[in-house]
């Protein structure tokens, strides 16, 4: 805590300092570049920032017209971002107006710009807005944007112009999006690495905590409106997640009136419903939304051939397991979200918000198992049955003060809590005799708590320049405690064993980030310094419990130039991956007699070193991005499998139900994580869209890359490479089609590769009632009934060979419906939010 006010001070100190040497009336900064359309044979740049006259808020989503004055007609535009700020890039030299139009506002045109050689860059300063009087009864906004954008700091993937995306889930939406690739258990890959944040709403939330993949398939797509993909965060950004951060921005209205939306979605494999309602009023909103997700008939098939061999010649030793599965999994859950804002004045605001979750799934299935060796031959039959149920709360509320246009003051705290519960049952049989031996049940409640309070302070300067500084506090608290039973018959013995577990990491940081132009390049640059302290304590069985304490500082820069329609980009960035309660948990999730699996709670993070060279072209109707990158892991965490032999040492840290597993069954194998060595990935991305004719627009990326493990345990290497295509036509009349296929190659591991997988969608919408309802039916993969995943893994003593297949053919229908009026008075301000982008989240099992 006294690290935390220390840096507080610091900044603080600081923002004094910045106040006391600038000038309380400098002219505004010019504002960041926003990627649009390209404009052949430009070199010049307006910009400037929107205003309404009555209340000095900036106006959000303005529509901005650069007009050639000898001919009278529009030649380039954009909108405002949230700062009410625009820059129009690449304009040809010559004569312009620029015109100012928004919703609930008198026009505003500014005549008499002249580009020029000898003035390239013109600043407009603030345009003010005033408010139309007579307010307007009701609005249709009818607008489109393009599937993906690319707005030069990171990748924005616009889901609900999307329609095969209606009656899924977050999953299906990830697959979709450019350099990002989801394999069939849910999880996610950045460009070829597991190393990911995802935020809801720039925000953590506890649901993700256990296990991401998990959480994905709990969010319905029908809430989704962009996904943001990060790759090059700047300081402000916590340092954490190695391949970059991935932000899923959910449906909220921001329009002044009642307004609002309702989807339901039926299918023969999944059952889905939200809605959102938006008020509106004066100095006062309210939105909220809810949404429920439904699974069942989810089959999966599964095969197993591990062989194991000790020793040569006469001593040789070899063991076979072979082992087939079936097992269905159903369920589902609700979540919910609402918030709450209040504009004090025209420079104060305050937010707050509250998120909920509740979720169960259950799954049952049979298993056989085959053991063939020199010491045992042996069928045994697993009848398991299981539950997972989980809560979570997060809670936000946040302070903003504005002392002019881009100067601003924030104070945000949250509070997330999450509950997991998980119930595993299973009844084993022996021989073909079928003879019940061992009755396992296990439980294992946890809980992860997290506390974050953050300072943030923006202030620009008179040379176009601006300086972000921060400080920020994050604690965090995580328990499990599980119980193991075990029943023999063939003994009449009952074993119980506890396993409770805490761990607590607090992490502390402060930030500085610069943004300028120097000459024709604009360069952003800072540094970020955090301190992490960590306490893991075994409280059941009792051990010595261990604690650490560790410095980061994590510089960045990011370099751009336009030329015309292009844009050149060079990056450079550090990012730290600290371990979270997956990878951390000590308790030992019983798959199989022959398969364990458990956390390591002393895990140390992970530290890599990201490079990145991008270009990207705009042209009339087509866009097209390309990047070069190189990122380097050290102390990478990776999951390693191996098979325990009597007389091998145990496990570090092993647990009374891990020792009696190994030493009760012959050949059994455990999966856990270390920290194996490094981790090199060289690669490049490329995505683009284009419309061949106005109503058909088609889409697609792809991502190619090379990856090196090397560690004290083995090494691999290997190519991977992903793709995906995406297709819209517009028939007119409120009548569309969709089409979206993707691949993703082989993948290599530090034990093996696992293999590659696809997935297809085709959707068919037909507007109703001027556009305010809609009929959407839609197919996932209508090729195939089932998608088989291998994987190959194999050490110095055992090879082994694994087989899944999902059925998962899909076929829905969903209705939509928006309601509402909408009071198009003002605009609300844009919203600071907490990011905690720190921590490496859970993968599926």
């Amino acid at each position: 805590m006294r690290s935390s006010l220390l840096i507080a001070c610091l900044c603080w100190a600081a923002v004094s300092a910045v106040q006391a040497q600038t000038p309380s009336h400098a002219p505004l900064p010019s504002p960041a570049t926003v990627a649009g359309g390209g404009v052949q044979r430009a070199a010049g740049k307006i910009s400037g920032v929107v205003t309404d006259s009555s209340t000095n808020k900036a106006v959000e989503f303005a529509t901005i017209s650069l007009i050639n004055s000898v001919t009278g007609k529009p030649v380039d535009g954009t909108v405002t971002d949230d700062r009410g700020r625009f820059t129009l890039s690449r304009v040809a030299f010559g004569n312009y107006s620029v015109s100012v139009s928004f919703i609930g506002y008198e026009s505003f045109t500014r005549t008499g710009i002249t580009v020029s050689e000898k003035d390239p860059e013109i600043e407009l300063g603030r345009i003010i807005l005033k408010p139309i009087q007579n307010r307007l009864k009701e609005v249709t906004v009818v607008g489109e944007k393009p599937l993906v954008e690319d707005k030069v700091d990171r990748m924005v993937y616009n889901a609900e112009q999307d329609i095969t995306n209606i009656g899924g889930n977050a999953s299906d939406v990830l697959k979709k999006v450019p350099s990002l690739s989801v394999d069939l258990d849910g999880n996610v890959q950045l460009r070829g690495s597991s190393n990911v944040r995802v935020l809801i709403n720039n925000k953590p939330s506890s649901i993700m905590a256990n296990s991401v993949a998990d959480a994905l398939r709990q969010i319905p797509s029908d809430m989704i409106k962009t996904v943001e993909v990060i790759t090059s965060p700047s300081a402000k950004y916590d340092a954490e997640g190695t391949a970059g951060i991935i932000n899923i921005i959910t449906k909220k209205n921001t329009l002044y009136g009642v307004n609002g939306s309702t989807t339901i979605s039926v299918g023969n494999r999944t059952v889905n419903g939200n809605g959102n309602v938006n008020v509106r009023r004066g100095k006062v909103g309210f939105n909220a939304s809810m949404g429920t997700h439904q699974q069942f008939n989810n089959r999966n098939e599964s095969l197993l051939e591990r062989t194991v061999t000790y020793g040569t010649g006469a001593e040789a030793y070899q063991s076979n397991l072979n082992q087939m599965g079936e097992s269905r999994r159903r369920g589902g859950g609700v979540y919910g979200q609402a918030g709450f804002d209040l504009d004090i004045d025209s420079t104060n605001n305050v937010t707050a918000g509250v998120s909920l979750y509740q979720g169960s799934y259950h799954n049952r299935g049979i298993q056989q198992s085959f053991q063939d060796s020199p010491d045992l031959t042996q069928q045994i039959d697993n009848f398991g049955w299981g539950r997972n149920k989980s809560q979570s709360v997060d809670l936000n509320v946040g302070y903003t003060h504005i002392f002019k246009p881009q100067q601003e003051l924030s104070v945000l705290a949250q509070w997330n809590k999450g509950n997991n519960t998980s119930i595993n049952n299973q009844d084993i049989f022996l021989n073909q005799e079928m003879v019940l031996d061992t009755l396992l049940r296990n439980t294992n409640e946890g809980t992860n708590r997290e506390a974050t309070f953050q300072i943030d302070y923006v202030h620009p300067f008179q040379n176009k320049t601006q300086l972000e500084i921060g400080t920020k506090g994050i604690l965090r608290r995580a328990e499990s405690d599980a119980l193991y039973r075990r029943i023999r018959y063939s003994t009449g013995t009952e074993q119980l064993d506890p396993n409770e577990f805490t761990y607590d990491q607090d992490v502390y940081a402060t930030y500085a980030s610069y943004g300028f132009k120097l000459k024709n390049y604009n360069v952003k640059t800072g540094a970020r310094f955090e301190y992490t302290s960590i306490d893991g304590q075994y409280i059941q069985p009792a051990q010595d419990p261990f604690t650490d304490t560790y410095s980061n500082f994590i510089p960045n820069i990011l370099v751009s130039r336009t030329i015309k329609s292009q844009t050149f980009r060079v990056g450079y960035t550090q990012r730290i991956q600290r371990p979270q309660i997956w990878y951390l948990n000590p308790y030992v999730t019983v798959q199989d007699s022959k398969n364990v699996s458990f956390g390591n709670p002393e895990l140390e993070p992970e530290l890599a070193h990201a490079y990145e060279l991008g270009y990207s072209n705009y042209f009339k109707t087509s866009s097209i991005n390309l990047s070069l990158y190189l990122r380097q892991t050290n102390n990478a965490i990776e999951s390693i499998r191996r098979v325990f032999r009597e007389g091998d040492a145990l496990p570090e840290n092993a647990s009374p139900v891990l020792i009696d597993i190994l030493e009760r069954e012959e050949d059994v194998a455990y999966t856990t994580f270390q920290n194996i060595g490094k981790n090199a990935t060289y690669g490049m991305s490329l995505s683009g869209n284009t419309k061949p004719v106005p109503k058909w627009n088609v889409g697609g990326s792809m991502n190619l890359n090379y990856i090196t493990l090397r560690s004290t345990l083995q090494n691999n290497s290997g190519m991977q490479y992903s793709f995906n295509l995406n297709s819209g036509y517009d028939f007119g009349k409120g009548l569309a089609v969709q089409a979206f296929g993707s691949y993703s190659s082989p993948r290599p591991s530090v034990q093996g590769k696992f293999s590659g997988y696809y997935f297809s969608s085709f959707s068919v919408r037909k507007e109703l009632w001027n556009k305010k309802g809609s009929l959407t039916v839609g197919v996932d993969n209508p090729f195939s009934k089932a998608i088989k995943f291998t994987s190959d893994l194999e050490n110095d003593n055992f090879t082994q060979y694994t087989e899944n297949l999902n059925y998962n053919r899909g076929v829905r229908m969903s209705f939509s419906y928006r309601f509402g009026k909408m009071d198009m008075k003002q605009q609300p301000r844009s919203k600071r939010a907490i990011r905690n982008d720190d921590a490496k989240g859970g993968e599926s099992n």
